[in-house]
């Protein structure tokens, strides 16, 4: 696994891998990411959203993009630092629009299971952005303030 980091800046950790669309391929590189965190002194809290935002969005790249095809791939890039985790997941899928997602937590759509992936994404990251395809997503998080 190309795990790598600043020879300049020792406490910078980068990934960038690819996967087969199969659940549990980058079962390492996620718990890779958690651990540099851990290493770097992030709080459990902000591991816990990272990891959330992680297999949600790995999920969402197998299931939604590559529609579990194991012939397609996604791809993993990731940098650990003290003050960010920036993270990208790009699929080989057509794309959506988030904008046409319908709100999972509308009375309506309640009991539709789509749209809470991107909710929680949403919601655990500090900056959260999509590609104008639709298939890449990108997720940045700051530390959260001590309570």
């Amino acid at each position: 696994m190309p795990l790598t980091a600043d020879p300049s800046n020792p406490s910078v950790w980068k990934i960038d891998q690819t996967f087969p669309s199969v659940f549990g391929k980058a079962s390492r590189l996620i718990d890779d990411v958690l651990a540099q965190m851990t290493a770097l002194g992030w709080n459990g809290r902000d591991i816990f959203a990272v990891n959330m935002a992680l297999e949600e969005s790995i999920t969402n790249a197998i299931e939604h993009g590559n529609h579990c095809n194991p012939e397609k791939h996604f791809r993993v890039t990731c940098t650990v630092s003290e003050k960010l985790v920036f993270i990208r997941v790009r699929d080989e899928g057509k794309g959506f629009r988030r904008d046409l997602v319908p709100n999972p937590t509308d009375d309506e759509n309640l009991e539709t299971p789509s749209g809470r992936g991107t909710l929680l994404i949403q919601g655990f990251m500090t900056r959260v952005s999509y590609n104008d395809a639709g298939n890449e997503i990108t997720m940045e998080k700051e530390p959260t303030p001590d309570m």
